[in-house]
């Protein structure tokens, strides 16, 4: 397991530049993921955020990677939100600036936090990100919300007893 200071979300540029099927889409988004969820990404949760309009429709069956932004992005916040609440922040996220910068400037701002809460000497945010001096107060809270129930779920797993075996029943 990575510790927290190896922990970060890809940028855009880490994305495949072709088109990916169902199967690859999940199995990108589970690698990418694999440290930083508890949950595991299945093709049926996929077809439902996209009945849901939490991700864009594919073209043609074909995802690129915007599918891939929004699945990553979908994916950390719903273990702290509601899919309807996650719908709404990431519709605002889209839609104030191209898909390109609103990800990378939404991983650039999870991977500062990630950085902050690990105490390390970082430079301001804003300098980090092409945002405003006044970040977005529901894309900030979002991220942080998310980050910690992720730290909170990766503690419980390392403070959990470890399983002990059946004890045999004595006839």
């Amino acid at each position: 397991m990575k510790t927290i200071q190896n922990l970060e979300l890809p940028s855009w540029d880490d994305f495949p530049d072709i088109d990916l099927y169902m199967d690859q889409l999940v199995s990108l988004g589970n690698r990418y993921l694999t440290e930083l969820s508890t949950n595991q990404i299945t093709a049926s949760m996929v077809n439902s955020y996209v009945k849901k309009g939490l991700i864009t429709r594919p073209v043609k069956k074909k995802y690129q990677r915007q599918h891939i932004a929004e699945l990553l992005m979908v994916s950390l916040f719903k273990a702290v939100y509601s899919l309807e609440s996650v719908k709404q922040v990431i519709q605002q996220i889209f839609a104030e600036e191209s898909a390109q910068s609103a990800y990378n400037n939404f991983a650039a701002l999870f991977n500062y936090d990630l950085r902050l809460i690990n105490g390390e000497n970082i430079p301001d945010v804003t300098k980090v990100a092409n945002t405003e001096p006044v970040i977005n107060k529901i894309e900030e809270y979002t991220i942080r919300a998310s980050i910690y129930q992720m730290l909170g779920q990766k503690e419980i797993a390392l403070q959990a007893p470890a399983p002990r075996a059946k004890e045999q029943k004595k006839h």
